[in-house]
């Protein structure tokens, strides 16, 4: 029955649970994000009426394919993204000398005026993999990839903090330090 089941529409569904309503799954996070894995698991179940059989073994795999999410000691976690504030952040990590961010075309008039701000998150998404921001940006349709010169930003305060292998968070990032790559 699993193999029917749309591994895509899972990862939505975890990204909106983890990062932006737990409450409606009934799931209460801790400071760091963690949620009991197998309360996760019943919300899924009832989420949708075809997602009765998700088990552990199909939520480990879904979450091995994607840097998103992450599981430990029965509980899980999104590991960047989030909408709602946690208590504990990733730590402040001095960042790669060049960063990039994937977006739209649209929105590259506003970017070079304005810089990169995080819109409907707390933070500025960053990644030290140029070709994951090409995907991102693949994936809006309208490819733009913006270079970051984070190792400038963070000299003159920026604070980095490292969400993953490649993710990275900041706040905001001026103009000034940006170059616009498409």
């Amino acid at each position: 029955m699993t193999s029917t089941i749309d591994r895509g529409k899972i990862v939505s569904t975890l990204a909106f649970a983890l990062r932006h309503d737990p409450t409606r799954f009934g799931l209460e996070l801790d400071d760091a994000g963690w949620a009991c894995l197998e309360d996760l698991l019943i919300a899924l179940r009832f989420d949708r009426y075809d997602w009765a059989y998700v088990d552990d073994a199909l939520l480990n795999s879904v979450v091995e394919e994607s840097d998103r999410f992450e599981i430990r000691d029965g509980r899980i976690r999104a590991t960047y993204g989030h909408s709602i504030e946690l208590g504990t952040l990733p730590p402040v990590t001095v960042p790669s000398a060049v960063l990039f961010h994937g977006t739209t075309e649209e929105a590259l008039p506003a970017i070079r005026q304005e810089g990169l701000k995080p819109i409907g998150r707390r933070f500025v998404h960053l990644t030290s993999v140029r070709e994951y921001a090409r995907q991102v940006a693949d994936a809006r349709q309208s490819r733009a990839v913006i270079l970051v010169r984070a190792a400038d930003a963070h000299a003159s305060g920026h604070v980095f903090r490292r969400a993953n292998g490649h993710v990275w968070l900041t706040g905001y990032v001026e103009a000034t330090f940006l170059t616009i790559e498409s």
